[in-house]
């Protein structure tokens, strides 16, 4: 991803919060490929051992490697905003509509009951959501763009998916910040824009049309680094795993096995709160 020391400088960015090339974190010196794998195996136990507990604990977890570290948390939670919304918009209609114990009612022409069930529910899918989305981008923000890279081809992906991926990433963003200052440049020099389908029908020709010719450059771009000897493979220079990669995979392997089978976090919880209630 490339930078400047100038702070005025505009950053290309990305959906995830990739780290600069000039910024170092301690965990730099762990292999890209570690770093990529450490929220997998933080995350796919509590989605699949439903435990709000366990839940709780790994935010908690993840939260003090954040500030341990001293990772971009206000980089973190920017890239959290959208997906928060979209997180809640998916849970807040299950409290209308699962369960069978009501809770309360409200009336607004027609009665709307809302369930302890489904607000249960919301409330587990809510924070299960959030602390997967939140421990995947701390970890992601540890990695460079090229370091993101760099663990994709180490796990021997196709390339096809590698390729498709970076462009979904990388490029998706820049297009869609594109549209939006075309769309302002029209609006500025007096294009009327009066409803949604309006402003979506434009913003499909934009896409349409920034498409087509970001095709077409990319087939000259191509053309030109094959006639330099670009085989279409994404390669770097060789950076084996090391005893302390291999270390602190074992570490979070052991600490979720002893999390899930060797310690009762739901007592652990209650007598924390009965010393706040005492």
């Amino acid at each position: 991803m490339p930078y400047n020391n100038n702070k005025d400088t505009v950053y290309m960015q990305s959906i995830l919060p990739f780290r600069y090339e000039h910024e170092t974190t301690s965990l730099s010196k762990l292999h890209p490929l570690t770093r990529f794998l450490i929220p997998f195996i933080l995350v796919i136990p509590f989605l699949i051992v439903e435990d709000i507990y366990l839940i709780f604990t790994i935010l908690f977890f993840t939260i003090i490697i954040v500030f341990f570290f001293r990772l971009k948390i206000l980089r973190i939670l920017s890239k959290l905003k959208s997906i928060l919304l979209l997180t809640i918009f998916i849970v807040i209609f299950l409290p209308i509509y699962i369960g069978d114990n009501v809770l309360f009612q409200i009336n607004i022409g027609i009665p709307i009951y809302f369930y302890q069930e489904g607000l249960e529910l919301a409330f587990f899918l809510f924070f299960r959501i959030f602390t997967s989305i939140f421990v995947f981008m701390s970890f992601f923000s540890t990695l460079t763009y090229s370091d993101f890279i760099e663990a994709l081809t180490k796990l021997k992906l196709p390339s096809i998916f590698v390729g498709s991926l970076i462009i979904f990433l990388h490029y998706i963003p820049i297009l869609a910040n594109s549209n939006k200052k075309i769309l302002e440049a029209q609006e500025l020099r007096g294009k009327k824009i009066t409803s949604y389908w309006v402003k979506l029908k434009t913003h499909a020709f934009i896409m349409g049309k920034s498409v087509l010719v970001n095709m077409e450059r990319s087939e000259r771009i191509y053309a030109s680094l094959k006639m330099r000897g670009f085989t279409g493979k994404i390669t770097f220079a060789p950076r084996g795993f090391k005893m302390i990669d291999v270390s602190v995979l074992l570490l979070f392997i052991s600490l979720m096995i002893i999390n899930i089978f060797f310690i009762d976090l739901k007592q652990i919880y209650m007598g924390v709160m009965n010393l706040f209630y005492l």
